[in-house]
């Protein structure tokens, strides 16, 4: 049984069941559509060194907000058919930075169709390591964090067998 705490006191989780019980929340997840004008790269800015550096370009594709819409109406109709006596859906807009960018790195064991090998390793940069989510073709459902941690653990460990032996 879970305790809320306040001071000088102790109400055991049965106590907050009625708030619980008039509140619910709907959220969903959705995989959002390639982009054409989504980008990396910035000509123009570079480093200290001159390198040319890394400056996220996103923005989603008219269908996503369409799909996301879609999504609201029926988390509403699943709420009025559960007897809820208000709902309140959330605003759709385009994504702020709420979401987990994935797929712009594929991974696979052919460069023609793949941007890294099964080690992260690029196939055209040997030592190039490419270790987020972008190797995932879609993050399937829910939170891709503990996936991407185990394949830059993995990843890692790769990187350092490498260099004992001279492999980068």
């Amino acid at each position: 049984m879970y305790t809320l705490e306040e001071p000088g006191q102790v109400r055991h989780a049965y106590a907050i069941e009625p708030a619980v019980e008039k509140r619910a929340k709907r959220e969903y997840a959705a995989a959002l559509l390639a982009n054409g004008d989504d980008d990396l790269a910035d000509p123009e800015l570079t480093d200290d060194w001159g390198v040319p550096a890394i400056r996220v370009t996103y923005q989603d594709h008219p269908d996503d907000v369409k799909h996301a819409n879609w999504l609201v109406q029926r988390a509403v109709e699943i709420m009025d058919a559960a007897g809820a006596t208000q709902v309140v859906p959330g605003e759709v807009g385009e994504a702020n930075g709420g979401v987990h960018l994935l797929g712009t790195c594929r991974m696979g064991n052919d460069p023609k169709t793949s941007v890294v090998d099964a080690d992260h390793r690029a196939h055209d940069v040997p030592n190039l390591f490419v270790c987020d989510g972008s190797s995932f073709v879609t993050s399937g459902r829910g939170q891709p964090t503990c996936t991407i941690q185990a394949l830059a653990f993995r990843a890692g460990e790769r990187i350092s067998s490498l260099a004992r032996r001279g492999g980068i």
